[in-house]
């Protein structure tokens, strides 16, 4: 299956060769999940943590088709769009 993925920040470098404006297509199995992902795009090696802690600790924001995903467990489905924001902090 197909899933568009498209990161931000220092999350950009996690993407494939040849990938533009932050943005790839990824095959994976049918079956995978968020955390499957983050590990073929090696998200979990570029942050030092593992793919559980990526919403929960290392506060990221992740979103599939357009709503916010905490289960790093959710099976994605063929043609999802995933995105990927670093911590939001304000002032």
């Amino acid at each position: 299956m197909q899933v568009h993925v498209q990161l931000f920040s220092i999350l950009r470098d996690c993407l494939p060769a040849g990938s533009e404006r932050g943005q790839a297509t990824v095959n994976l199995p049918e079956g995978a999940t968020l955390a499957d992902l983050v590990s073929r795009l090696g998200i979990d090696r570029h942050l030092g943590c593992n793919a559980a802690e990526l919403t929960a600790t290392a506060s990221w924001q992740v979103l599939v088709s357009g709503q916010f995903e905490l289960d790093m467990g959710r099976v994605l489905q063929d043609g999802d769009q995933v995105r990927v924001f670093p911590p939001i902090s304000g002032g």
